[in-house]
């Protein structure tokens, strides 16, 4: 059975954030691009599953106290979305993912070169197996 979908809620900053069973949405989300907007809420679903399997309160506090914990949990989030978009034909940019994980919105979880290491090779296996659909 599929849970159901996110409740979407704009809101003023430049991110998307979610909090089961809500993701908080830029303003401006409704008019991005479907495919962008399909991958990233793929990637909100993400932690939606992470949050239940864990219970939102301690999802939290794992998430703030703990890098490597926050790390993980990003991405797998990142990875369901470069897969989305790469099963969409959507042109996969390494360098945008490497500087976005790595930077401060994520309170230093990752440096930059383990960052572009990650995304380069996530982003030729998500070309390879969407090709392989």
């Amino acid at each position: 059975m599929r849970k159901p979908e996110p409740i979407l809620v704009p809101w003023p900053l430049s991110f998307c954030l979610a909090l089961a069973p809500f993701v908080f949405v830029p303003v401006s989300f409704k008019y991005w691009q479907a495919a962008y907007r399909e991958a990233i809420l793929a990637h909100e679903r993400i932690h939606h599953r992470q949050q239940r399997a864990l219970g939102l309160v301690r999802f939290c506090i794992l998430y703030v106290l703990r890098p490597d914990f926050r790390w993980r949990i990003e991405r797998r989030g990142y990875e369901r979305e470069m897969w989305e978009l790469a099963r969409r034909g959507v042109d996969i940019q390494p360098g945008r993912y490497a500087r976005i994980v790595s930077s401060a919105l994520y309170w230093g979880m990752i440096d930059y070169a383990t960052a572009l290491a990650w995304a380069d090779r996530h982003s030729r296996e998500a070309h390879t197996s969407s090709q392989g659909r």
